[in-house]
């Protein structure tokens, strides 16, 4: 444990200690540059102490740089999926100083005439970019400090968690007492979630790895799978997998937890589908209750638990269709009420905003989705229509993907995907809840109908 957070802290302190003698050597440099220079002698007037001084620290700080693109350079080719935005530029970062070094200490070496007019800008340079290079890291490098220090919870937590690694290793086919003792100690469960985000994140997020429990075997074979496929600059060692596994292990009631919780969400998003559906098909005279004051009040008091009510007037519906529509959108992004609200909702919506009775909200050509089939009626009823459009290829946003047209098996696949948690970007998490509860037929009724749209 304390290895782990010195070896983040210390990564975190050579930064400082970077940054710091980037701004001494620029202060030294400014303090040089004032004195007259010879340019006949190419020699400064400055105090000799304070040249050498420069001069040692200069040297220090290509020594620290070296070091530390010396770590950083070779982490890199063990990726075997897209780096990411933050390592991209910390790299990029990283290669503008050594140029902006490598130019300097040319210039001081070769070319002592230019020294005096290009030097001090350069120095100027080094320390701007260090500072960039060092903001980009330092904040992260300290969260994942205080992540290793705190991520196993409290010590009776950790108490549990160990409990269950001594238990069910041995169950798996671990033998060695003291590989044993080093697994089931809370510096080998932090050790094992070191080698796990930094290891088993070669070919995947580690998203996938964690979307659900597993049982104590099936977590070593899972582990067993990811060190086949590591690298050979990168590998999982047979101990390494036995690390993971016994973190894996002890944090299974974590995920289970989780995974109960997401469920719960589920069902109540569920819930509140069949609640929409059932509101969109009602009438107008089905709610005799209905009272445009009483309405107007649940629908800001309802739609402001995300956004201003006001945003409906930017982009305001123009039917009962299109009100039902920007009522299951909400529902897709966690709006939960009964069906009578729900239905106020949109009655109030149509009879505030709606042009209309809705015809004219239909598309152009209907007789293209007249021949949708039962994956037309699956995709309004599964809430698609509020997203990407009632045919598929008008979405509400550009943030929303075109669907009409798109291959079938690359639809099923995507909404597979999404479903079971191995898809997570963009706007997947909106999307998961709405498709829960829909079946493997419904899904590839549902792609039959997209693939064949214009």
């Amino acid at each position: 444990m304390i290895e782990s957070i010195f070896s983040t802290l210390g990564n975190s302190l050579l930064g400082i200690l970077f940054l710091g003698l980037a701004g001494l050597i620029t202060f030294l440099m400014f303090y040089i540059w004032k004195f007259p220079f010879d340019h006949e002698k190419l020699k400064s007037s400055a105090p000799p102490r304070a040249v050498l001084t420069h001069r040692i620290l200069g040297y220090v700080f290509v020594i620290i740089y070296i070091f530390i693109m010396w770590n950083m350079v070779p982490r890199l080719w063990s990726y075997q999926i897209e780096l990411p935005a933050r390592t991209v530029m910390h790299l990029s970062l990283g290669i503008l100083i050594g140029a902006l070094l490598l130019m300097k200490i040319v210039t001081v070496r070769y070319f002592k005439h230019m020294e005096a007019k290009l030097v001090p800008y350069m120095g100027t340079g080094l320390f701007l970019l260090s500072f960039l290079l060092i903001l980009l890291v330092l904040p992260f490098s300290l969260r994942e400090a205080y992540l290793e220090n705190t991520a196993l919870g409290d010590d009776s937590m950790v108490e549990k968690r160990l409990e269950r690694v001594r238990e069910y290793l041995p169950s798996i086919g671990l033998e060695d007492e003291q590989l044993l003792a080093d697994l089931s100690s809370k510096k080998g469960l932090v050790a094992g979630r070191r080698i796990l985000t930094a290891k088993c994140v070669q070919c995947h997020d580690l998203r996938t790895v964690l979307a659900r429990p597993r049982t104590p075997k099936a977590w070593k074979q899972t582990v067993s799978r990811m060190a086949s496929r590591s690298t050979v600059l990168n590998p999982i060692t047979e101990d390494d997998q036995w690390f993971v596994t016994a973190y894996l292990i002890a944090v299974s009631p974590t995920l289970q937890e989780s995974l109960k919780q997401r469920r719960e969400m589920s069902a109540d998003s569920a819930k509140a589908q069949s609640n929409v559906t059932a509101a969109a098909k009602m009438s107008d005279a089905d709610d005799a209750d209905y009272k445009t004051e009483e309405a107007e009040k649940l629908f800001q008091q309802t739609c402001s638990q995300c956004h201003s009510y006001t945003q409906v007037e930017n982009a305001p519906p123009g039917s009962r269709d299109e009100a039902s529509a920007l009522v299951q959108r909400m529902v897709g992004n966690g709006l939960s009420a009964s069906e009578a609200d729900l239905n106020k909702i949109i009655h109030y919506l149509a009879e505030t905003y709606a042009k209309g009775d809705g015809a004219e909200s239909q598309p152009e050509d209907t007789a293209q989705v007249a021949t949708g089939g039962p994956g037309m009626e699956l995709y309004s009823q599964r809430f698609c229509a509020g997203c990407h459009g009632p045919t598929g290829d008008t979405p509400v946003t550009g943030t929303y993907p075109k669907l009409a047209g798109q291959n079938r098996e690359y639809l099923i696949q995507q909404f597979n995907d999404i479903k079971n948690g191995s898809r997570s970007s963009g706007g997947a998490s909106t999307m998961s809840p709405l498709v829960q509860a829909v079946t493997d037929e419904e899904i590839a009724a549902i792609a039959d109908y997209l693939s064949s749209q214009k």
